[in-house]
C-alpha cells in the first residue's frame, strides 16, 4: 500500500515538475539561438560587395533557360539556392543536379525559395540546351531557373560574388571546366547563409533542414 501511495505522489510530482524544467529549458535559449550564421566570406582577388559590414551578392544579368533576361531584381523577397555546372559534364554535375533535384521536390510548398544554376559553359549551354536540362530533372523554371550568359561575368559572380572556385575550360574543345561542387544558400537580405557540398547527400540534407531553419527565422 505504502509502495503505491509513493509510486501516486512521485507520479504527481513530476507532473507538476515537468512544465517548470521544460519552461526554464526553452528560456534559456535566446531568440537566434537557432538562427543561421550570416557569412561574411572575403577575398584578395575580389572587392566584397558590403553593406553594413557584410558582404551582399554583387548584382547581376544573365539569360534564363526561356531566353529571357533574368537578374537579382527577380529574386527580390526570395531565398534562394544557387549552384554552378554544365550540362555536357560527365561527373558530379549529375550528382549535383539529381540532390537539386530532392531540394525542388522537398521546397515545392515555399514559392519563396527557388533554384537558381548557373552554367560555366556558355558557349555550348545556350536557353535551348538549358530548358532541356531542365525538363530532364523535372525543373519548374519558377522555382528552379538556369542562367547562361557573359562568361566572365559568370565566372566573376561565382569567384567574387558566392567566393566559390570557377575556372573556364583552356579551349573551347575541351571539358576540364573547374568548378565547385558547392550549393550556396542565400537569405532574403542576399547574404550568404551556407555552404553545402551538392554530391553529399548528407550535406544536403542539412540543407533542406537550414532552409526551414531560415524560413523559420522570417517568421519571427
Amino acid at each position: 500500500m505504502k509502495t503505491n501511495q509513493l509510486l501516486k505522489a512521485g507520479a504527481l510530482l513530476l507532473l507538476l515538475v515537468l512544465p517548470a524544467l521544460a519552461f526554464l529549458f526553452l528560456r534559456g535559449f535566446g531568440e537566434n539561438e537557432f538562427a543561421l550564421p550570416i557569412l561574411n566570406p572575403e577575398s584578395g582577388e575580389c572587392a566584397p560587395n558590403k553593406v553594413d559590414d557584410i558582404h551582399r551578392i554583387p548584382p547581376f544579368s544573365f539569360i534564363n533557360q526561356d531566353g529571357q533576361p533574368f537578374s537579382d531584381k527577380e529574386l527580390a523577397g526570395k531565398i534562394y539556392v544557387t549552384d554552378f555546372f554544365f550540362t555536357r559534364c560527365p561527373d558530379i554535375c549529375l550528382t549535383m543536379s539529381s540532390e537539386l533535384a530532392r531540394v525542388h521536390e522537398a521546397m515545392k510548398n515555399y514559392p519563396e525559395v527557388v533554384i537558381l544554376s548557373h552554367t560555366v559553359d556558355p558557349a555550348f549551354d545556350s536557353a535551348q540546351v538549358l530548358k532541356a536540362y531542365a525538363q530532364r530533372y523535372g525543373a519548374d523554371t519558377k522555382r528552379w531557373i538556369f542562367v547562361t550568359g557573359d562568361k566572365n561575368a559568370i565566372y566573376e559572380q561565382a569567384r567574387c560574388g558566392y567566393y566559390i572556385a570557377a575556372k573556364p575550360a583552356t579551349s573551347d574543345t575541351e571539358l576540364d571546366f573547374i568548378h565547385s561542387d558547392k550549393l550556396v544558400l542565400v537569405d532574403k537580405e542576399k547574404r550568404i547563409r551556407g555552404y553545402y557540398s551538392g554530391t553529399r547527400r548528407e550535406d544536403v540534407d542539412r540543407l533542406i533542414t537550414e532552409i526551414q531553419v531560415l524560413l523559420a527565422e522570417y517568421k519571427k
